[in-house]
């Protein structure tokens, strides 16, 4: 306990008559602190809700009407009267939660379409392709679902350096993947310049682009393609500058409105060639940079990073590669594995 509260103390027991006596270099600091307290503007005016301070120790602090009073004083606000008639009132809450309209639920409003990809184009879960294929696929949602557990991961964008390296291919397959675990996951097509994801054989039809531009309602453009059973939003009309589209307000309504999916996969345009991902990656909780082997020079992956120096890149994928993938090494392992038990138990 300090000495200047000690002092306090005796001068409420004393009457508060003299000044305490306070020993060492806070002494002369007493009387200036006695003189701006009485000299504060605000003592004693009733319109601040204070009370003049007391000089012994019946003082009490008095309660200030302003804000301690009931309900219906005339002194209360407005505001606190009805809000009080609100509390008193069961009614008058029912009422008032009658008064919310909550947006219908959007899967409600989803109309359901057949896909028809070409066995050529590499949708897996349609085509007669290698189990490694689509274990590269889920070894990549697995390791979404591990960053997940470490901070926010929903909305992920896919783009790479240069134009045909794969990143539709990509998008829409992890979009599939992640639909067999979960059923609310929406594939978007965010290139507004070159419409595609012909790969799932639909009519493009309205999509992101009339949304942006305030022309029609995110439900009626959206639709979930059977048999991968995850939803899909089109590009919708081409832009020939969909940067404008991508910096208005619309875009953080479109970002809040898919919170009611899982997962929202965007498949959007080449990094190094256009400012359209860059805006995205303002919006979107990660980034999923697609290389090709032989393709893609060292230097375009660079520039790629640096572009998304503010942005959180969950990772690389290395497509069409022609080395042994996780799956066949894997396999290779427990093949060599197993041999080596074989031979320990024939020498036993």
């Amino acid at each position: 306990m300090s000495r200047f509260f000690r002092s306090l103390c005796h001068l409420a027991k004393g009457g508060g008559q003299t000044s305490p006596s306070i020993r060492g270099p806070e002494s002369d600091q007493w009387p200036d602190l006695c003189n701006s307290i009485k000299s504060w503007p605000g003592r004693g005016d009733p319109n601040l809700g204070t009370t003049p301070l007391a000089s012994n120790s019946e003082a009490t602090i008095k309660k200030s009407p302003r804000i301690f009073e009931a309900p219906g004083h005339k002194d209360t606000p407005p505001a606190a009267t009805e809000l009080g008639q609100l509390v008193g009132s069961g009614g008058l809450w029912r009422d008032l939660g009658s008064g919310f309209h909550p947006q219908p639920d959007i899967f409600a409003r989803i109309e359901q379409t057949a896909c028809h990809p070409r066995p050529d184009e590499r949708v897996l879960d349609l085509g007669p392709f290698q189990e490694s294929a689509q274990e590269s696929f889920r070894v990549l949602c697995q390791r979404l679902l591990q960053i997940r557990q470490e901070r926010r991961l929903r909305t992920v964008l896919v783009t790479s350096p240069l134009p045909q390296e794969g990143k539709t291919v990509t998008a829409i397959n992890l979009a599939a993947t992640l639909a067999r675990s979960s059923s609310k996951v929406l594939l978007v097509d965010a290139d507004l310049r070159h419409p595609r994801l012909a790969a799932l054989g639909l009519d493009p039809g309205t999509g992101l682009a009339d949304y942006l531009a305030g022309q029609i309602d995110l439900a009626m453009a959206i639709r979930r393609v059977m048999p991968l059973e995850f939803y899909y939003l089109p590009a919708g009309i081409a832009s020939t500058n969909p940067a404008e589209l991508f910096q208005k307000p619309a875009l953080q309504e479109f970002v809040s409105q898919s919170a009611a999916f899982d997962w929202v996969i965007i498949d959007s345009s080449s990094i190094n060639y256009f400012a359209d991902p860059r805006y995205l990656t303002m919006v979107v909780d990660g980034v999923i940079l697609v290389v090709r082997e032989n393709v893609t020079p060292k230097r375009s992956v660079e520039q790629s990073l640096a572009a998304l120096e503010k942005a959180f890149v969950c990772g690389i994928v290395f497509n069409a590669s022609t080395g042994p993938s996780l799956a066949d090494r894997d396999h290779s392992g427990r093949r060599h594995s197993t041999k080596k038990q074989q031979r320990a138990a024939a020498t036993k």
